[in-house]
């Protein structure tokens, strides 16, 4: 056989590889890429429009890989039933004052969180943790938590304190697992 041909083949043999490499490694970037939409929904458009499209991502399945590593548990009907009368205290105290109410809210999800498993120093370590398991309630989750903020320096209006109110109370009902979503919607 002729040397020339030899190369030849061999040639299109790695050229063949090499564009199926490519393919493959293509299409398992979009099947991560569609992974990572899917399990966190808009959270993935707000984390890659800040990062970029590689770094947005990667710290999408970082949050996942921490969110692996934590021993999160499910209530029992006990520290449900417990957390549930705290709700209404707070509840009760926002209509006398909505800030105290606000601030006991605010307080009280970071309870749960901790009790169920979930790091509660830093408020972005609990938002990223909350967007793996809750991405449809991570930006009610810091939206709350700015008002919260807003009211320590007297800028939040009484309407930001009640629309606040209602954004812990979806997260605390999630948090509680299988909260009374109508009762939720009702506030």
């Amino acid at each position: 056989m002729d040397p020339v041909l030899i190369v030849v083949v061999v040639a299109a043999v790695l050229l063949v590889v090499g564009v199926v490499l490519v393919v493959v490694a293509r299409n398992r970037s979009r099947s991560r890429r569609a992974a990572l939409r899917s399990q966190f929904g808009d959270e993935y458009e707000r984390v890659v429009g800040e990062y970029g499209q590689r770094d947005g991502e990667r710290e999408l399945r970082a949050r996942l890989k921490r969110r692996r590593e934590l021993d999160v548990r499910e209530l029992d009907g006990a520290e449900r039933d417990r957390f549930g009368q705290a709700w209404e205290q707070a509840q009760s105290a926002f209509v006398e004052q909505p800030s105290t109410g606000l601030r006991d809210a605010d307080l009280l999800v970071q309870q749960v969180m901790r009790e169920r498993g979930y790091p509660t120093e830093r408020f972005e370590e609990r938002a990223k943790m909350i967007s793996v398991d809750h991405p449809d309630l991570v930006e009610r989750y810091r939206s709350a938590h700015r008002t919260s903020t807003e009211v320590e320096s007297g800028s939040a209006g009484t309407e930001d304190m009640r629309q606040a109110m209602v954004d812990h109370r979806y997260l605390f009902d999630a948090l509680l697992g299988g909260g009374d979503a109508n009762r939720t919607r009702r506030l």
